[in-house]
């Protein structure tokens, strides 16, 4: 991400590891500028780095057709510590990049006779969540990297929605009240620190169809209360949805923007090579609201970050039929809301 501030004439970039074997370079690197910012994460395409390869070896060698009891023994868990540890000393230290990846080379030459692809991705989903979850706990906001595994993202934000949702009630029995306000509140806050300040979705590959399924479950990590009341009114539709609409206009902030969206020029049309999949992919950048859109390099050379970011910002403008200039300013300002997530 890049993103330039016309007022103070600063450049803000963030600069993404991949795996623990590079999050000394990425400090390292940042260490360059006040105006770079690092991000640590286990990218999943990197989950090899943490493979216990001893044990993995040893339960093929004694291998049956019965399902391992637990999983999370393939995997070295030393990382998580050090990233906890990075986190507290490092306040604008970033969670990312992180995700959950079906085309990973990792997924694909999991040994089959210890569950193959299926263990692989549920290998992917156990470290995604514990980092979302550090992300959270530290307040840090994360960058999201999701190829061919909506589902399995949907299915680990309502893992983490549930958990919020059944640790609140458990508090409401413990302190039981009367008062519908406070435990709406407390339902709201409850949900909302369970996630991160804000979440980036990485050179998205998802639909429209995706885009609104992710906006519509944001919707019940902002506005619970609203959400549970839908279960209970199914009557007066259209004057209810206009009343919610309202409602929660009237709250509608910054920091009520929990999902944003970007878009690279080497990923969403380089890599786009097919016709279907281009339409797909303009439909899903003009499905974006515009608070939420985002464009990035997505380049691995130093030199190459402007000319990747200019790309971006010209395949988001051709796709939304807007000027290069609004999308520069609106990404701009959608960045650097992004990266002020960092003090919430």
């Amino acid at each position: 991400m890049y993103a330039h501030n016309d007022q103070t004439n600063i450049v803000v970039s963030i600069t993404c590891a991949v795996s623990p074997v590079d999050w000394n370079d990425a400090l390292d690197y940042s260490c360059r500028s006040q105006h770079i910012l690092p991000a640590l994460g286990i990218h999943p395409w990197y989950l090899s780095d943490i493979l216990m390869q001893d044990i993995v070896e040893s339960n093929i060698e004694e291998s049956t057709t019965d399902k391992p009891a637990n999983i999370e023994q393939y995997l070295n868990w030393d990382w998580l510590n050090e990233l906890e540890a990075q986190l507290s000393q490092h306040p604008n230290l970033i969670v990312g990049e992180i995700g959950l990846c079906k085309m990973a080379r990792f997924v694909r030459e999991f040994p089959k006779v210890l569950g193959g692809k299926a263990t692989a991705l549920q290998l992917q989903k156990i470290v995604f969540k514990k980092q979302m979850e550090l992300a959270a706990q530290w307040r840090r906001p994360v960058t999201v990297h999701c190829v061919n595994a909506h589902g399995l993202l949907m299915e680990t934000l309502e893992e983490i929605l549930n958990e919020a949702r059944k640790s609140c009630s458990k508090e409401e029995q413990v302190h039981s009240t009367s008062n519908d306000s406070l435990e709406n509140d407390g339902l709201k806050t409850t949900i909302r620190k369970a996630f991160p300040p804000a979440i980036a979705m990485h050179s998205f590959t998802g639909t429209a169809h995706h885009v609104q399924q992710i906006l519509d479950f944001e919707r019940s990590i902002l506005y619970p209360e609203l959400v549970e009341s839908e279960g209970k009114k199914q009557r007066g539709k259209k004057k209810q949805q206009k009343r919610q609409n309202d409602e929660e206009d009237e709250v509608k902030g910054d920091t009520d923007i929990l999902f944003y969206f970007g878009f690279s020029h080497s990923v969403n049309y380089i890599m786009c090579t097919s016709e279907k999949a281009k339409r797909k992919g303009i439909e899903a950048v003009q499905a974006i609201p515009s608070d939420r859109l985002l464009v990035e390099s997505d380049v691995h050379a130093t030199e190459d970050v402007i000319l990747g970011t200019a790309g971006a910002t010209a395949y988001a403008a051709h796709a939304r039929g807007e000027s290069l200039q609004d999308v520069a300013e609106t990404s701009t300002i959608n960045g650097l809301r992004f990266i002020s997530s960092l003090r919430s």
